[in-house]
């Protein structure tokens, strides 16, 4: 009896459950063709008015309203400065859900008009696997590079030396358009220096990418997505601008997009000045000897960058798209460094060495791409891409040393030295990533990727006695060297996406074999290949498994736990043994030795969305084996550096994510990362020196406020600070920093010109000031580059009024059979 009454009432449930119907659909941007977060969704009765469900779109835009009674219906969704967009339909017993794909809404000039202030697009979208900052809005960029716009993405930081840190974890990938496109960690910084900022659309900061990208980068992957708007129509833009340096810039853009074809191209000139400066002290503690300098630095340059691309739609399932992206650049600086030299307690100096310094140089990046994607249907598709990628920089570096003695000695001149460096590199990627929505709630992705990288960068050295005019000189055999490193990866993985109602859970895994040759020659190994040293080849083969759960306690708020294993390979600089002496302060050079290092990224990740705020916490914790450091040490009181695997660390932290939008005219995106960060302690002998490092371990955290404000007559003010605590560094740590920038922006002639002024480092305090050392040596550096004020002018022009190309029923005239738009893993 029991049973049959259990029986009855799951029957009963069943029947209650199958009689509710459910209403879906995404809401987009009428002039952006964007995805609208957080917009109210209502649901009506016809016959007497009242609401009977609401929900908010959640970050893709995306809403899912269920538990609908039979009866006919009227969606409403409405958005602070959007005309608000109705639809009917009806549940009845033989239509059960209804979708509308895509419902546009379009600004309310009335209500602009009215409080007169202009809209402005959200700047950042918290997504459960990655935060999105939509960048054409970042006035401090305004004129300036890439590099410049990464400053003001959160928990991002970049120093003097160009070098990226995320989370305060140097290692990070950064890609272009979702892939590497010749990007490395020998040349990013360059690169990244030469993308004007304004040809960026958004940047990806995927923090625990799953087992479909790349495992490289513990700390996770920036994506930098540049432009490529489809508007019906051709539109463009002309920019100038220039900066108290002497810097200036000048850029144009043109777009075309119909029915089959799509179109785009530009191409801009940067002229860079830079001014700087640099100072060190460092003792030895036995023989208690100096050895200082301070010295300024400018740095000058201009590169040509240019893009282009062509989508051609053969038919409504196929797209072939070929695109490119080049970038030709020179540069040249000079500096002249006095090293003062004696003894702790002294009076004076014992003797200033006079270091000058000339260099100039150029680099030429080329990317070319092949993507073919085939739909077999809706969210089924298979995408092959084929890129290359050509990067070669050429620098002639000149220095020449005088010392003048403090005992009244005739100063001593040293020969003139000539070193030029040439960096050869070539890489192929070839991928096929295959998805299918088997069904609504189940989703499949597999995928190969093999990446093909070959360099060849030889090192050179002539003297001559006289002067830099190379009519005395001799070659110098000492300092040559040729450094050869080749890589090639291949991976296959596969994730699993499934929803079991509010939980949703992806699983994947990622196979990667990889052979690694590494060679490096002196100049009779050069031309005598019987002195040659076996070559370093070493096959690696590793599994790479992630897993995300998460919890969705309704529309605005859920829960996701996640873990992934993640490598940091060593980059070319780091495997390089040739011994750089260009800083007389210290030689340095790499470890072709070197092996990855291997993270276990475990995060958990909380996110709330209100109309006009969004919270997000995420905690993390990465323990790391092999960790890969720069280790530093004295012999014979002369400074080496170079790389090892040194010992494990411990990381874990919570980064707090707060928007607020007050008062309609006013948006604030705060930041606060604290993290905790243990490193062992080591032991190694180099060159015969027994190198320590003791154990350590420091509480660091940093903050970032953005404020963003919009006044009448079509003017944006914004303000960007910073905060960074002291960390931890290998051998010592890194003093508290702290920055301001400003910008505002005035558009005329309904948007179509733009003028936008920034003021960067408006209190010359972004300064990196490290301290290290042991027993036997100690060591303070510090760096700076010198505040700029950029003024930018922008002219919008063509067909700007144009739609967007949508698809048929775009507007979700008619109920079709529902399809998930905003599902997990999207």
């Amino acid at each position: 009896m029991y049973r049959i009454i259990m029986l009855c009432l799951v029957a009963m449930s069943s029947l209650i459950a199958a009689a509710q119907g459910s209403v879906k659909g995404k809401i987009i941007d009428r002039q952006s063709n964007e995805a609208l977060q957080f917009v109210n969704i209502k649901v009506n009765q016809v016959k007497t008015g009242k609401m009977v469900k609401g929900s908010v779109t959640d970050g893709g835009g995306a809403f899912n309203i269920t538990g609908l009674a039979d009866g006919d219906y009227v969606l409403e969704a409405s958005y602070i400065g959007y005309k608000p967009a109705t639809r009917k339909f009806t549940i009845s017993a033989g239509h059960r859900q209804s979708n509308f794909p895509f419902i546009y809404l379009g600004e309310d000039s009335q209500v602009l008009k009215e409080v007169q202030v202009t809209g402005q697009r959200s700047q950042m979208k918290l997504e459960v696997d990655r935060k999105t900052f939509t960048v054409d809005q970042v006035l401090a960029a305004a004129g300036g590079s890439a590099s410049d716009l990464l400053e003001n993405i959160p928990s991002v930081e970049i120093d003097t030396d160009g070098e990226i840190s995320l989370r305060g974890n140097t290692s990070v990938e950064v890609w272009i358009n979702g892939k590497a496109s010749g990007l490395t960690t020998d040349n990013r910084a360059e690169i990244l220096q030469q993308i004007p900022a304004e040809s960026i659309e958004r940047v990806e900061v995927i923090d625990n990418p799953s087992a479909k990208y790349s495992p490289e980068g513990s700390a996770g992957i920036i994506n930098i997505v540049l432009k490529r708007d489809r508007k019906a129509g051709y539109y463009g833009s002309l920019r100038a601008g220039a900066d108290t340096r002497g810097g200036w810039n000048t850029s144009g853009s043109i777009n075309y997009s119909s029915g089959k074809l799509d179109a785009f191209a530009n191409i801009g000139y940067r002229r860079r000045k830079s001014t700087g400066g640099a100072r060190s002290e460092q003792t030895y503690t036995q023989s208690r000897q100096y050895q200082n300098y301070e010295t300024d630095s400018e740095n000058r340059g201009g590169n040509l960058f240019a893009r282009a691309g062509l989508t051609w739609h053969p038919t409504a399932a196929d797209e072939l798209s070929l695109s490119g992206m080049t970038m030709l650049g020179d540069n040249d600086n000079t500096s002249l460094t006095p090293y003062h030299y004696g003894m702790l307690g002294a009076q004076a100096d014992s003797y200033v060495m006079f270091r000058r310094n000339s260099g100039s140089g150029d680099m030429r990046m080329y990317h070319a791409e092949l993507d073919y994607v085939h739909n077999f249907g809706e969210k089924h598709k298979i995408d092959f891409n084929l890129s290359f990628d050509r990067w070669k920089s050429d620098q002639d570096n000149y220095y020449q040393d005088s010392t003048t003695w403090n005992d009244g000695s005739q100063p001593t001149e040293y020969s003139y030295q000539y070193r030029p460096m040439h960096m050869n590199n070539r890489s192929w990627e070839a991928k096929v990533d295959y998805e299918n929505q088997v069904t609504e709630d189940l989703k499949v992705e597999a995928g190969y990727d093999g990446r093909f990288s070959r360099e060849n960068s030889p090192q050179e050295s002539w003297i001559d006695e006289t002067s830099w005019t190379g009519q005395n000189v001799a070659e110098d055999r000492e300092y040559f060297n040729r450094f050869i490193y080749d890589i090639d990866v291949h991976a296959l993985y596969a994730t699993l996406t499934t929803k079991l109602g509010p939980v949703g859970v992806m699983a994947g895994l990622r196979g990667e074999y990889w052979r690694v040759n590494t060679e490096s020659y002196d100049y009779w190994q050069e031309h005598d290949p019987s002195l040659r040293d076996t070559p370093f080849k070493k096959d690696y083969f590793q599994l790479f498994p992630s897993l995300f759960l998460s919890y969705h306690f309704n529309e605005t708020a859920q829960l996701q736990l996640n873990y992934t294993r993640r490598l940091r390979r060593p980059w070319g600089g780091q495997l390089n043994s040739f011994r750089n002496t260009r800083d007389a302060s210290m030689i340095s050079f790499g470890n072709p030795q070197l092996t990855p290092e291997y993270t276990n990224s475990f995060s958990l990740n909380f996110l709330k969305t209100w109309q006009d705020h969004t919270l997000s916490v995420s905690a993390y914790y990465r323990p790391t084996t092999d960790v890969i450091q720069r280790v530093t040490y004295n012999h014979n009181d002369t400074i080496y550096s170079t790389n090892e695997n040194v010992a494990k660390s411990q990381s874990a932290g919570v980064e707090l994510i707060v928007k607020n939008k007050l008062f309609r005219i006013l948006d604030l995106t705060t930041t606060v990362n604290a993290y905790y960060y243990k490193l062992d302690g080591f032991s190694y002998v180099i060159d015969n020196q027994t190198v320590t490092g003791e154990a350590d371990e420091n509480f660091s955290w940093d903050a970032r406020l953005l404020a963003s404000v919009i006044l009448p007559y079509d003017i944006s003010l914004q303000a960007t600070g910073r905060y960074n605590s002291r960390r931890v560094i290998t051998q010592g740590y890194r003093e508290p920093n702290a920055s301001l920038d400003l910008g505002v922006r005035k558009t005329f002639l309904n948007k179509a010109l733009a003028l936008s002024v920034n003021w960067r480092d408006v209190l010359g305090t972004r300064r990196w000031k490290n301290h290290t050392g042991n027993d036997s040596f100690e060591r303070y550096q510090e760096n700076w580059r010198d505040p700029r004020v950029n003024v930018t002018l922008t002219w919008n022009f063509g067909n700007m009024n144009g739609e967007k190309k949508r698809p048929e029923n775009a507007m979700g005239g008619s109920d079709t059979e529902a399809t998930d738009f905003g599902g997990y893993g999207e």
